[in-house]
């Protein structure tokens, strides 16, 4: 059952990796999977099969521009809510302007398009120095 497990973990790794692994790998769980634990061996594969797809198949991109939007939406919607969102006298909040919404978002959009630009500009600044040495 593990084997099988294993297996499927295997070949969900990208193309050109699996190509080029996909049965050495199967050789090694079969190899081992009695003395190391066959269940650390498919945690293993798991860990690779993460690894290959968010980093070498350039999906990181996407997962760190996800978590960027939600760590910007998360923190400018408390900004707002403390600073622009006030109460009024009364202690009531007041009722948003359009206007205010709108600068908040477009502020937010920018400083993400920001965030992903410099993020893509520094990793191909390091794959750039990677390749050189």
């Amino acid at each position: 059952m593990t084997r099988i497990l294993y297996k499927c973990l295997a070949q969900m790794h990208p193309p050109a990796f699996r190509r080029q692994f996909a049965a050495e790998m199967l050789w090694i769980f079969d190899e081992m999977a009695a003395s190391a634990g066959a269940i650390y061996l498919c945690w293993d594969c798991f860990v690779s099969l993460a690894r290959q797809w968010l980093l070498r198949a350039g999906a990181w991109k996407l997962a760190v521009a996800v978590a960027g939007a939600c760590v910007q939406v998360t923190v400018g919607g408390l900004v707002w809510m403390m600073f622009w969102h006030a109460p009024n006298s009364s202690g009531a909040r007041g009722d948003v302007a359009l206007n205010d919404l709108m600068r908040i978002i477009l502020w937010l959009v920018g400083a993400l398009v920001l965030m992903v630009v410099a993020a893509s500009l520094w990793v191909n600044g390091f794959m750039a120095r990677r390749r050189i040495r």
